[in-house]
């Protein structure tokens, strides 16, 4: 292993655990781990949980702002009623576009960025 968390919490659990990690995921979570690590780490019981940022986002939904309006409300379920009303509208060749469009930017900002800290 690369490293032992060893008396971590988890949320659905009252005893405490020990997760092993190697190449960056976990391999085992037991209650008694018995293997080497390179690195440990004591958790003293602290909560072990899925990162609490997800860095996700949806291709099919960039940008996509404005289609088929904008909606004013600022619920979850009235964007979800407006992007139901778009959905069948979507073409894979016009959710292909936008997401080139935005690695573009993307690569665009990228490069202004590493511009000023060159500077």
């Amino acid at each position: 292993m690369d490293l032992i968390i060893r008396r971590a919490a988890l949320a659905h659990s009252h005893e405490p655990v020990e997760i092993g990690m190697e190449d960056g995921r976990i391999a085992a979570i037991e209650t008694n781990l018995q293997a080497g690590a390179r690195e440990k780490i004591d958790a003293d019981g602290s909560l072990f949980t899925a990162p609490f940022v997800d860095a996700h986002f949806h291709m099919d939904a960039t940008l996509s702002y404005g289609l088929p309006r904008v909606s004013m409300s600022e619920t979850l379920l009235k964007g979800i009623a407006l992007w139901s009303e778009l959905k069948p509208k979507l073409t894979q060749k016009a959710l292909v576009e936008r997401a080139m469009q935005y690695r573009d930017r993307d690569a665009v900002l990228r490069l202004g960025r590493r511009a000023r800290a060159a500077r």
